[in-house]
Formats: structure tokens, C-alpha cells, sequence
């Protein structure tokens, strides 16, 4: 008999952690008068008629510029920055008219805008707006010209060359560019609600989203060889829309609903001079097709049904529709070679979705609950099929034609569970999953897998509380045949890791005490080992271990202060095939990733100044061998340290002050040391690994009205 390596692992944690309850149940007693609820409140419980809310303004400054820094916060350059949120909300006791106005980072380009109003219970409306920004790399250079344009050309006096290191005016060409997206949107929608009006029982929805993405992105393209990276414009227009009409009953709940999404993206084709001598006459330009534009729609219904005041059925469906019509591009810009003609014009590309879902449950009695579901998603590519010439990277015409494959699958998927509530706080959940693909165009026709967990939970007071979970999965394929149309073929040991057999252990186990009302501390365990047992060459295993702590003190009435520790190991093994046939290489990845922190509060003067400080540590460390060699190890670390200050001025207005200081560092063997010629077939983009120490500040009023 096979005993699961998880289940070990979820024995050997269990005894310890069982035995601490216990003694401790012993030395606890339930005391509710220990409790202090005198400086419990509630911030929604009191209602504000009229107007209400704060306003934060304010200057904040950066020290250094820096793409990583400001990747997604707008703090990307140094200097001084507006600081501006708000928060305006009007009540009308009388006929229920209220209105919410929020804006966060008005300032920056992370800026957000929205506003809400209407009569509670009849009819709402909102209007939003925001930002936000990606700044990828400020460290890449490039000989091609960076206009913003789809036509990347090489400057006057180019000197071709078969590698990088005889490109002599590479060095006086390059200039230097900034990765960077920015996205803009815009929402408007509303609600009517159920009232005499509209009709009773009823709600109408309708919101509509325009979003715009420009900017610059990097891509690579190659001449079979030789290779370049570049830059490649992002000028992207997405429209959204969604409709719904419910009906609401004490028994019957059923909406209609419609979902709709048009992409549009401005470029159809990038195309880019050839910065090395070239390999066959005539390929002097190469070009890629960009994202192309289209559309996707889905109507859906749902019910839900009280079938008695103990169990009730949910139940939906949706059918969708993908489609992309844009023309193909020539299918190369090498004039030397033969005529290629294509078999169509367009892609005519269509995809049809179709998706179900049942579920049931019931309350048996107070202590036994059962759920079961059922789940169906079917998606049928329509896409026609055609043969196409295969040019290679405009340098060769490849006499055999290549056919698409209009790949498709339907998944069925159902889910069991159980909970039970036990004496002496005991809770008990199980369940049993079943998870089916049917495929066509892929290696493996069919997989199911089969799951079986279970979770107990443990309350021992109310106090301290316990629970473990495992659970055990395993995944069978059928044969694994190789797909006759893709040539050249895969070698036939190969087993793709999402098809393959495999079996899964996870195991979990957590941990929550609060001894007395000043200290509380939780710990948790999550474990998931993955076997692919019947993969000679592939993923061969995985192992995943996620540990975590954290704990809260109430020094005294004054001082609060918080720990916390993550910690996430995550190991691989693969086996590879230089010579088409049984492994004779291997891969391991080893990653780790740690993060501590620790936070004090301490209020200076009663209900008038509050202080704090924060410190957060994090590194990661990822190591690569293969078959013995190791690879430069990948490090990252962050080192955060803030401080902050509130003093109250009056009971409406507060003083908000604000320093941190940000360290950064990282190594990565891929860009370290990498300039655009260091490869002589490779023109890179010279980046190199993001490194920063920041300094910032930040200074506002805030006025509570």
C-alpha cells in the first residue's frame, strides 16, 4: 500500500498541535467578563444627514527617479507631487436621495474618480474615471528608431554585420527608451430598482466601459539565427457592456443578462529593418502581426429557487461568441522568394462557448448541510480550416504547407460536500470533486481527474481554534498519441505537464490563540506535493510549502504593536531529450520567497497625536541546475521602512505626516552584464536588473465634515 507523503506530513503536524489544544483547554477557562467591549464601535452605525465625509490635501516629494519604484504607484519620478483624495457623502432622511463622491491620487497618474447618486431603493446612477500606469524598464536602449510608430527603421549609415560585435555603428546609434504603458478608463451605468414605478419585484442594470492602453512594450522578432529585440507600439481601445434584467421574490430569484467586449487596437502589423547581414537575398525587413482586433458576446440566464426553508437550487447558462475577422497580413515581405498566395483573406475566425451550472443544497438538520453541483463549459472553435505555406522568418519557403487547428474542448465538472458540526466544536466538511476534458487537435483526448478532501475544524474556546484540511487528487489521461498534423512532431516520450498523469497531495493546517485580550497570534501550514509518475520526459514533480505567522500585542492602553512572517519554498524537477528520444538532461528549480515585517503604534497624547512605524523585509532567491550545472543564483531584495504621524488640530482638522525610505535590489543573470552586443546573434535591448534606494515624504491637511 502506497501511503501518501502529505498524509505523513499532516499526521506528524497533527500530534503536536493536538496535544497543545488540549492542555490548554485545561488551562483556559471560558470567562466572558474578561472580555472589554467598552471600546467596540461601529463606523457605519451611525447615519449622517446631510452632507458628510474628509478632503486630503497635501505636497509629497521622491527622492530618485525610478521605473520599478513607481511601477503601478505613479511615483516614478522624483520631485514634488500634489497629494489629493477626497471623500463627499449627502444623506436625505426625507425621500431617501443620496449621493457619494470619492477621488484617490488626483495627483498622480494612478488617479481615481467616482461618483454615485440616486434614491435608496428606487434608483441609482455612477460615473467613474481612473488611471493606471505600468512603467516596465527605463534601462533599454535600442538603434531602431522609438517614435511611437509600427515601422521600426535603423539610422542613416547603418553597418550590417552576421554578429553584433561587427555592427560598428551600434554604439552611436543607440538611443535610449522607456517601457510604459498607461490605461484610461471610463465607466457610466445605473440601476432601476424595485418599486410601484418600475414594477414590483424587478431591477434593471446597465454599464457601459471605455478603456484606452498606450504606450510601448518590448517584443523580439528573428531572421531564423539572428534575433532583435524591440519595441513595439500599444495604442489599444477596449468597449464593454453589460445589460441585466432581474426578477427578486422571497422564493424565485431569474436575471437575463448580456456581456459584450469590442478590442481594438490601432496597429495591425509591426514591421522592422534587418540589423544583420542577411542570410538569403531579400530579407532586409521582417514584419509581425499585433494583436488583432475582436469581439466577444454572451447572453445568460439564471434561476435560483427556494425549494423549502432548508434548500435551495441555483442554476445558470450562457452562450457566447468569439469572433476575429481581420485580414492577413502578407505572408512575407522577401520579394526573392516564390509568390506565396494565401487560401483566404481573412482568418474568419469564431468561437462559440457554452456554459452550465446546477447547484443544490440543504440544511438535513441543524447540524448536517449537503451541496452538490454540476458544472458544463464547451467551447467549439468554428475557425474553418485551411492549408497554408509556411515561410520561415521571411529568409525560407518551406514546400510543405501547415493546416490550422481549430482547437476545442468540453469540461464537465461535479462537486459533492458534507458538513457536519460536532460535539465539543468539532466541525467536520468533506466533499469529492470530478474534473473531465475532452479534447480534439491535442495529444491526449481525455483526462478526469478525482479528488476526495476533508477539513475539521476545532473551536476549542472561544479563544483558540484549530483546523486541518488534506486532500488527495488524482489525474488519468488517455493514451498519449501524437496529433498527425503538427510536423515537425514532438519527441513521442514527451508528456505535457497539463495532460499527463498525475497524482496530488495538499495538506493544510492553521492555528489561531488569543490567550488574553492583549495578545493574539495565529500559524499556518499549506503543503502540495505534485507526482508525475508516468512522464519519462517533462515535469517530472513539483513541491510547494507555504508557511506563515503573525501576532498582535496590546503593550498597554498606549502601544499596539504586529508581527508577521511568510515563507514559500517551491521546487520542480523536469527531464528533457536533446537526442528525440529517452532523457538524458535534467532541470531543477529551486525558488524561495521570505517576508517578515513589524509594526508599532503608540498614541503620544490622548485623542491628539498618534505615531507609528513599520519595517518589511522580503528576499527571494531562485537557483536553476541543469544536470549539475548551476546556473547564477536569482536574488531580490526589498527593504521598506516608514514612518507616520496624525496630530488632531481641531476635532474636524488632522496633521498627516509621512516618511519612508525603500531599498531594492536584484540580480538576474539574463540581463546583468548582457549590453546589446555581449550575444552575437542576439541585438538586446540592454536592460539591466532594477536597483533603487528612495526616500519619500508626504505632508496634508485633512478636514472631516
Amino acid at each position: 500500500m502506497k501511503v501518501s507523503r502529505g498524509l505523513l506530513l499532516l499526521a506528524a503536524l497533527s500530534v503536536p498541535l493536538s496535544a497543545f489544544a488540549i492542555e490548554y483547554e485545561f488551562a483556559v477557562k471560558y470567562d466572558p467578563d474578561a472580555v472589554d467591549t467598552s471600546k467596540w464601535e461601529c463606523e457605519y452605525c451611525e447615519y449622517t444627514e446631510g452632507y458628510s465625509g474628509d478632503l486630503d490635501i497635501g505636497v509629497g516629494a521622491v527622492s530618485d527617479d525610478s521605473f520599478k519604484f513607481g511601477e503601478y504607484n505613479g511615483l516614478n519620478e522624483d520631485g514634488a507631487h500634489l497629494i489629493g483624495d477626497m471623500r463627499i457623502l449627502y444623506r436625505n432622511e426625507e425621500d431617501a436621495r443620496y449621493y457619494d463622491l470619492h477621488g484617490h491620487d488626483l495627483g498622480l497618474d494612478t488617479r481615481t474618480m467616482y461618483v454615485r447618486g440616486g434614491r435608496q431603493g428606487h434608483y441609482d446612477v455612477f460615473l467613474s474615471y481612473d488611471e493606471l500606469p505600468h512603467f516596465i524598464s527605463d534601462s533599454a536602449a535600442t538603434p531602431f528608431s522609438v517614435t511611437g510608430s509600427n515601422t521600426l527603421s535603423l539610422p542613416p549609415g547603418w553597418v550590417t554585420s552576421g554578429t553584433t560585435a561587427g555592427m560598428s555603428a551600434l554604439a552611436a546609434g543607440l538611443r535610449g527608451v522607456e517601457l510604459e504603458t498607461q490605461r484610461k478608463r471610463l465607466g457610466l451605468g445605473g440601476r432601476l430598482l424595485q418599486g410601484p414605478r418600475w414594477g414590483p419585484h424587478w431591477e434593471y442594470k446597465v454599464s457601459f466601459r471605455r478603456e484606452d492602453r498606450d504606450g510601448a512594450r518590448r517584443t523580439s522578432g528573428s531572421f531564423f539565427t539572428n534575433a532583435a529585440q524591440l519595441v513595439r507600439p500599444v495604442d489599444y481601445e477596449t468597449d464593454e457592456l453589460d445589460a441585466s434584467i432581474a426578477y427578486n421574490s422571497r422564493k424565485l430569484q431569474v436575471q437575463l443578462a448580456y456581456y459584450g467586449s469590442i478590442f481594438r487596437n490601432a496597429d495591425e502589423f509591426l514591421t522592422w529593418e534587418n540589423p544583420f547581414t542577411p542570410l538569403v537575398a531579400g530579407a532586409d525587413s521582417g514584419q509581425l502581426a499585433l494583436p488583432p482586433d475582436n469581439q466577444f458576446h454572451q447572453g445568460m440566464i439564471s434561476v435560483g429557487y427556494q425549494l423549502s426553508d432548508r434548500t435551495r437550487a441555483t442554476g445558470d447558462v450562457a452562450f457566447g461568441r468569439m469572433e476575429q475577422d481581420e485580414r492577413f497580413l502578407p505572408a512575407t515581405l522577401n520579394t526573392t522568394l516564390a509568390p506565396v498566395s494565401l487560401p483566404r483573406t481573412t482568418l474568419d475566425g469564431e468561437v462559440d462557448t457554452l456554459t452550465a451550472n446546477l447547484r443544490l443544497s440543504s440544511a438535513l438538520t441543524d447540524k448536517l448541510r449537503l451541496s452538490a453541483s454540476y458544472g458544463y463549459n464547451d467551447r467549439e472553435n468554428q475557425t474553418p480550416q485551411a492549408a497554408y505555406t509556411w515561410v520561415s522568418t521571411d529568409t525560407f519557403l518551406n514546400p510543405a504547407t501547415r493546416t490550422n487547428l481549430p482547437y476545442s474542448y468540453t469540461r464537465n465538472t461535479v462537486k459533492l460536500g458534507a458538513d457536519y458540526r460536532l460535539p465539543k466544536g468539532l466541525k467536520l466538511r468533506a466533499g469529492y470533486e470530478y474534473d473531465s476534458y475532452e479534447r480534439n487537435f491535442q495529444e491526449v483526448d481525455k483526462t478526469e481527474e478525482n479528488s476526495l478532501w476533508g477539513k475539521l475544524k476545532w473551536r476549542i474556546d472561544y479563544k483558540t481554534q484549530l483546523s486541518f484540511k488534506y486532500t488527495y487528487a488524482n489525474r488519468d489521461a488517455s493514451s498519449y498519441s501524437l496529433v498527425p498534423e503538427i510536423d515537425p512532431p514532438q519527441n513521442p516520450l514527451l508528456r505535457k505537464y497539463n495532460m499527463a498523469d498525475r497524482t496530488r497531495d495538499m495538506v493544510g493546517v492553521y492555528a489561531s490563540m488569543s490567550p488574553t485580550e492583549m495578545v493574539s497570534f495565529g500559524a499556518g501550514l499549506d503543503y502540495i506535493n505534485d507526482d508525475y509518475d508516468k512522464s519519462d520526459v517533462g515535469l517530472i514533480d513539483g513541491r510547494e510549502v507555504n508557511l506563515s505567522a503573525d501576532v498582535s500585542l496590546m503593550l498597554n492602553e498606549k502601544t499596539s504593536m504586529s508581527l508577521f512572517l511568510n515563507h514559500a519554498a517551491i521546487e520542480s524537477l523536469q527531464n528533457g531529450s536533446q537526442s528525440f528520444s529517452t532523457a538524458d538532461w535534467s532541470a531543477k528549480n529551486d525558488d524561495a520567497i521570505t517576508t517578515a515585517g513589524i509594526g508599532i503604534k503608540y498614541q503620544v497624547i490622548e485623542e491628539k497625536l498618534d505615531v507609528g512605524a513599520d519595517y518589511t523585509r522580503s528576499h527571494s532567491r531562485g537557483d536553476i541546475s541543469v544536470s549539475g550545472s548551476e546556473f547564477p543564483e536569482l536574488n531580490t531584495e526589498l527593504d521598506l521602512v516608514k514612518l507616520y504621524a496624525t496630530y488632531r488640530l481641531k476635532d474636524d482638522i488632522s496633521l498627516h505626516a509621512a516618511y519612508w525610505y525603500e531599498h531594492y535590489d536584484s540580480d538576474d543573470w539574463a540581463l546583468d552584464g548582457v549590453s546589446p552586443d555581449t550575444i552575437s546573434n542576439v541585438l538586446s535591448l540592454g536592460e539591466v536588473s532594477p536597483s533603487y534606494n528612495i526616500n519619500a515624504v508626504a505632508l496634508s491637511l485633512r478636514y472631516k465634515f
